[in-house]
């Protein structure tokens, strides 16, 4: 068959999936897979994939990465903004063929157009066959097609969106709060709300916006979190996710998410589990405190769920009243002056006892100590103080006056929360 010929085949065989076939996009690159015998992928300006060939290519990572995850990963990102790959498609006038460092196959790139705007890139890899002269034709006849369907099908995908982010930032603004309203207006986005929704505040604010768009980062995290969705408010990145399960969450994924905002210079706070819609802005708020509370405590951490951090949000509001000084039981200082002036270390016992939430085993375990041991120290401790450790009001006392001593960097914070799950965890696998 003649170059001509099968350009006509390939646009009849497009016109017709653009006029009957209810399959859109993937329609026409499974059309486009059958005529140029090569893996294609349609790919949005987040590289974000869109429709692809459902083909495994063990030796190309990026191609891997988009048929699992449905996005590149950063790095891969960076590689194609160091070597102007983003830049040749946007000013490219037609299919061109590059093979950077990061990709181990050539490729045909060629960019979308609706009214005049680059909306997406449609790149085929060279894995099946070498690429023909006839290809940039195919390639270019293919993008225009899938411009055509991209704006049959764009205005309900892009309204979909924007009154989910309009519903968001109506919670969030406090403009919706009849919990009526808030329900039909999930169900009619569909977009499958569980019980359990957590709000996860991102602090972008440190992030290299050189490197990434911050939409892209926004959909990038929105992969990281299942159940998630994002959107960009009040220069921060927000994702709502909910879960059929409380246990859900905080669980493997958020050591993963930890290590990429690590690596992003991004921090999140975590909202504590909403039920109602329509206390979204409460639970927002509440991730924003966790997010500055737990900065401001420990910035080798990059998540702070606000389960963590409550009690230093109350820390927070009691050392604008005076902190320590005014709140803390005095006879902890005089326990810290015993062990200045003797050096011995009777505030650690304490502080391991109140933590452990008064178990002598699993306190003498943390202090290396003989249960013995600890029960003598825990005799001295009540003389020296002059008080019950058996009291309750006393035992409140003690624990809110560590917490503000540790707000006040007066002693090393201990977040006891991970500790004690990890210990549980350990003993389990024991």
């Amino acid at each position: 068959m003649s170059d001509h010929n099968s350009l006509l085949t390939f646009s009849l065989k497009l016109l017709d999936a653009l006029a009957n076939s209810n399959r859109g996009l993937q329609g026409l690159v499974d059309i486009g897979y059958s005529v140029l015998e090569n893996p294609i992928m349609i790919t949005d300006k987040n590289w974000r994939a869109i429709a692809l060939t459902m083909v495994e290519i063990p030796d190309d990572t990026g191609w891997n990465e988009l048929l699992i995850n449905g996005l590149l990963s950063p790095e891969l990102v960076s590689a194609g903004i160091r070597e102007n790959l983003v830049d040749r498609i946007e000013q490219s006038e037609g299919p061109f063929k590059c093979q950077y460092s990061s990709m181990k196959y050539s490729r045909l790139f060629n960019k979308v157009v609706i009214n005049g705007k680059s909306v997406a890139t449609v790149s085929v890899i060279e894995y099946n066959r070498p690429f023909k002269d006839i290809d940039f034709s195919l390639v270019k006849i293919l993008s225009d097609s899938i411009a055509t369907e991209m704006q049959k099908d764009q205005f309900q995908q892009f309204t979909r969106g924007m009154q989910f982010e309009q519903l968001i930032e109506n919670l969030l603004e406090r403009r919706l709060k009849d919990p009526k309203v808030i329900e039909e207006r999930v169900n009619l986005l569909n977009i499958g709300i569980k019980k359990n929704i957590y709000v996860f505040v991102f602090d972008v604010s440190e992030f290299d916006s050189k490197k990434f768009s911050l939409s892209y980062m926004r959909d990038t995290l929105e992969k990281m979190i299942s159940g998630g969705k994002a959107l960009i408010y009040d220069n921060k990145i927000v994702i709502t996710a909910s879960f059929s399960r409380t246990q859900d969450i905080l669980k493997t994924e958020l050591i993963n998410l930890s290590a990429f905002l690590k690596k992003n210079n991004i921090r999140c706070g975590i909202s504590r589990r909403c039920t109602q819609l329509a206390e979204l802005r409460f639970y927002y708020d509440q991730a924003l405190d966790a997010l500055r509370v737990g900065t401001y405590m420990d910035r080798e951490r990059y998540i702070y769920p606000y389960g963590e951090y409550a009690v230093y949000h109350i820390a927070e509001a009691c050392s604008e009243a005076g902190g320590s000084k005014v709140f803390s039981h005095p006879a902890l200082e005089v326990l810290m002056a015993y062990d200045k002036e003797y050096n011995t270390t009777f505030t650690n016992s304490l502080y391991e006892y109140l933590i452990h939430f008064k178990n002598i085993s699993n306190t003498a375990k943390a202090l290396h100590l003989h249960r013995n041991t600890l029960i003598y120290h825990l005799q001295r401790i009540e003389e020296i103080m002059e008080v019950s450790l058996s009291d309750y009001h006393t035992i409140q006392l003690l624990e809110l006056s560590f917490r503000l001593l540790e707000y006040d960097k007066k002693i090393t914070p201990r977040f006891f929360w991970n500790t004690i799950n990890n210990e549980k965890e350990n003993n389990k696998k024991d």
